[in-house]
């Protein structure tokens, strides 16, 4: 990849830590974190690490202004210090014990940040309350969910809600948001008589969970840089006219590769 040595440089030079706190990419940073701290951040150079604990408290600063998200981070959390107490040895860190110093200090801003966090309920007196809205607009709320756990999270919280999530549909149109319809019909076909719960929940097993972000980070096929799709880069087609020219019948949306976070790790063998 064209301009960076190593993952640390990356994400500095992509300014993931501003990146934290613009909502359409920030779904896609806090992904990234989690495939990092739940597999990979052992094979991180010191200075990586470094950089993904700075981001984990931008992300936590950035939750606790916007209350939202606070699943994604208790997740994240959680996983740090379950990789935290994995590299003790006889009570002691492994590695650099003044790096793990910092790393644990990081830690506790973080936990403190996230214990602070208070979610401001609605004023009891606003109307409409959520009680007040017809069936059907609950409904329309649950059908716009693409994470089935926001939709058990919603059905413990309200107790219409709960009723809602059982029903078939709910869960028929969110298998078909995630799967194809070949994987569907497999699934299906395997699984004789299964509600559609059960059909999501298996196919979830099989093919994994669809991903979208409405931010991502994309490869230019021609100079090979990785940028963020809605700021652009510096190509070289801008600056070679012979390139303009060999290039002129191409269509330029297909030079920009999309690169999810798995892939965008695999371009720094993690």
């Amino acid at each position: 990849i064209a301009g960076f040595n190593g993952l640390s440089d990356a994400l500095k030079r992509l300014d993931f830590l501003s990146a934290v706190h613009d909502r359409r990419r920030f779904n896609y940073i806090v992904r990234l974190l989690d495939l990092l701290v739940s597999h990979r951040m052992g094979g991180l150079s010191g200075c990586a690490q470094r950089v993904l604990f700075n981001m984990l408290e931008e992300v936590a600063l950035e939750v606790s202004l916007s209350q939202q998200q606070t699943g994604k981070l208790r997740r994240l959390i959680e996983r740090v210090r379950a990789f935290s107490a994995g590299c003790c040895w006889g009570g002691r860190p492994l590695g650099s014990v003044v790096l793990w110093e910092k790393h644990k200090a990081a830690l506790e801003r973080i936990l403190q940040i996230a214990s602070s966090i208070t979610i401001t309920q609605p004023d009891e007196e606003q109307q409409p309350q959520w009680s007040d809205l017809p069936t059907e607009c609950r409904r329309e709320v649950l059908l716009r969910l693409s994470d089935p756990r926001d939709i058990e999270a919603s059905s413990e919280a309200c107790e219409h809600l709960a009723i809602l999530a059982q029903e078939q549909r709910i869960w028929r149109e969110l298998a078909q948001y995630h799967f194809t319809p070949q994987q569907i019909t497999s699934t299906r076909q395997h699984n004789p008589g299964k509600d559609w719960k059960t059909i999501f929940t298996i196919a979830r097993r099989s093919f994994g969970l669809r991903e979208e972000y409405a931010e991502i980070i994309q490869l230019c096929r021609n100079c090979r840089c990785l940028f963020w799709r809605s700021l652009g880069h510096p190509c070289i087609v801008d600056q070679d006219p012979a390139f303009q020219k060999k290039l002129a019948d191409v269509d330029r949306a297909s030079l920009h590769v999309p690169i999810p976070p798995q892939t965008f790790l695999k371009f720094f063998s993690l």
